[in-house]
C-alpha cells in the first residue's frame, strides 16, 4: 500500500488530515505558498511518535491521535502568530531610530546656524578693535555644509515678515518753489534812490558779493521796498542762512536808506478798531511790533476810511498788514496791545461796489456780511442756484439751466442770469468801482 493510499480508505485514520509524509527537509521560516500540492512536501511538520503511526494502522480514528493533531496545528500558528508580532516589533523599533535621527539632524542644524551667527559676531567685534590688539578664538569645530532641505521642509520654512519700523525721514522740501518762497525784501524808509541805480547794478553787487549768481531778478514796490527774487530751485531762506552778512554789506553800499532784510511772506489785511485819530501811521506801527511778539507789519497801517469821513472822529478804524498766516490768525484771536490796551481785531474783508453777494446776488457788500433772503442765479427763485430745478418731474437735470428753464435776472428783472457781465446793473456797478479806483490813485 502507497502513502497516499493510506489513511485514505473508509474507516483509516483522520479524513481531514493530510496524507502522512516523512520529514524531508527544513520546513522554510516564513512560508509563502500554503496550498497543498501531491509532489510537493508539506509545509506543516507533523510529529512522528508510535501512537500516530499506530492509529493510522487501526480501524478506527482513537481520541488521542485527534489531540496530538490538534496540537501539532495550535504549535503552527503560534509559530505564525510569533512571525508576525517580531515583524511589527521591528519595524516599530525602525520608526523610532528614525524619529531619533530626525531629532538629532534637526539639532545638528541648529547648532550649525549658532555657530556661524556666533563666527559672524567675533569676526565684526574683531574688525572694531585697534589693529595693534590681538584676540585669541578658541578653535571651532569644522562647518559642515548645510544638508539640502526637502520640498516639504522647504514649504514649512515661514518667509521673514518685514519690518514694521521706517528710518525717521529728513523734511521734505516742496519739489516746486512759489515765488513767495523764492523772495527776499529789503526795507526802506523811502528816500529817493540815486540816477544810477537800477536793477541791473543792484543785482550784480548783490551776486558778486555773495560770489555765487543766485539772485535772478529785482522788483521796486510801491511802498519803495526791494524784493531780491532767486533762481527757480534756490530757495529763499538758504541764501540768507548763508549769506547774509554779505548781503547786507552789498546793499547797505549800494541802496541807501535800507533798514532791514527779511524773507517774503504772504500778507494778510486785519483791521483794528478804536484807534484815536489823533495817531500817526508810523507810531501805530511801532507799538504794533514793539509789543505783540512775532507781529511784522512789512507796510505801514492806513485808516479803512478817507479823510473827510473820520475828520470829527475821536477814534476810527485801521487796516493792518501782517506777514504770515500764524501771526494774522494769533491776532485775530488775542488782539493786539497798543497805547497800554487791547484792540479787538478782525478779518479784513476786500469788497466794493462791483462786489457781488453770493447769497442775494445783490452788489456793494461781502457774502460773510449779507442779511437778505437767498436767491437763485437762474431763475431768481428762492432756492439757491446749486438746487435750481425746472419744475418738471420728468426732467432729471439739477442745479444748472434745462430746456424747460426761463432765465431771469434777481438784479434788473430781464432773461439772463444774475451773474451775467452785460447785465445793466453790473455794468453801473463796475463803473462806480472804476472811478472809485481813479480818486485812490
Amino acid at each position: 500500500m502507497s502513502d497516499r493510499q493510506r489513511g485514505r480508505g473508509k474507516g483509516r485514520g483522520n479524513p481531514l488530515a493530510a496524507p502522512f509524509q516523512p520529514c524531508r527537509s527544513e520546513a522554510p521560516n516564513c512560508p509563502v505558498d500554503t496550498r497543498m500540492e501531491e509532489d510537493s512536501p508539506s509545509p506543516v511538520q507533523t510529529v512522528t511518535t508510535q501512537a500516530s503511526v499506530s492509529a493510522h494502522d487501526g480501524e478506527h480514528t482513537t481520541l488521542e491521535f485527534l489531540q496530538e493533531e490538534t496540537n501539532a496545528l495550535i504549535n503552527q500558528n503560534k509559530s505564525l502568530a510569533d512571525c508576525y508580532q517580531y515583524l511589527v516589533t521591528t519595524f516599530g523599533a525602525l520608526e523610532n531610530h528614525l524619529k531619533v535621527v530626525q531629532e538629532r539632524h534637526i539639532k545638528d542644524t541648529q547648532d550649525l546656524k549658532d555657530q556661524i551667527t556666533l563666527t559672524a559676531q567675533l569676526q565684526q567685534q574683531q574688525s572694531k578693535q585697534p589693529a595693534a590688539a590681538t584676540t585669541t578664538t578658541p578653535p571651532s569645530r569644522p562647518i559642515a555644509p548645510l544638508p539640502t532641505l526637502t520640498w516639504a521642509q522647504n514649504a514649512a520654512r515661514a518667509p521673514a515678515a518685514p519690518s514694521t519700523t521706517s528710518p525717521p525721514s529728513k523734511k521734505a522740501t516742496p519739489s516746486v518753489l512759489t515765488k513767495c518762497d523764492r523772495t527776499i525784501v529789503i526795507e526802506r524808509n523811502g528816500t529817493a534812490l540815486p540816477d544810477n541805480t537800477n536793477n541791473l547794478t543792484i543785482r550784480n553787487a548783490i551776486n558778486s558779493a555773495i560770489k555765487k549768481p543766485l539772485i535772478a531778478t529785482i522788483v521796486f514796490t510801491t511802498n519803495h521796498n526791494i524784493k531780491l527774487i532767486t533762481k527757480d530751485n534756490t530757495p529763499a531762506l538758504s541764501v540768507l542762512k548763508s549769506h547774509r552778512p554779505a548781503i547786507e554789506k552789498a546793499f547797505r553800499a549800494t541802496i541807501p536808506a535800507a533798514t532791514g532784510l527779511r524773507k517774503d511772506a504772504i500778507c494778510h489785511k486785519l483791521i483794528i478798531h478804536g484807534i484815536p485819530t489823533t495817531s500817526s501811521f508810523n507810531t501805530v506801527q511801532s507799538e504794533v511790533q514793539d509789543f505783540n511778539p512775532g507781529i511784522h507789519l512789512p507796510r505801514p497801517p492806513r485808516w479803512l476810511t478817507t479823510e473827510t469821513q473820520h475828520y470829527k472822529k475821536s477814534a476810527s478804524t485801521m487796516v493792518l498788514t501782517i506777514s504770515g498766516k500764524d501771526a494774522a490768525t494769533k491776532a485775530i484771536t488775542t488782539g493786539q496791545s497798543i497805547f497800554g490796551r487791547k484792540f479787538k481785531v478782525q478779518k479784513y474783508l476786500t469788497f466794493g461796489p462791483d462786489t457781488q453777494c453770493n447769497k442775494c446776488l445783490a452788489f456793494g457788500h461781502h457774502t460773510s456780511k449779507c442779511t437778505n433772503d437767498t436767491h437763485c442765479n437762474i431763475c431768481a427763485g428762492k432756492p439757491p442756484g446749486y438746487l435750481h430745478s425746472c419744475g418738471h418731474s420728468d426732467c432729471p437735470t439739477k442745479g444748472k439751466q434745462c430746456l424747460h428753464t426761463i432765465l431771469k435776472c434777481n438784479n434788473s428783472g430781464d432773461p439772463h442770469q444774475a451773474d451775467f457781465k452785460e447785465c445793466p446793473t453790473y455794468l453801473n456797478a463796475y463803473q462806480e468801482a472804476t472811478k472809485r479806483r481813479n480818486r485812490a490813485d
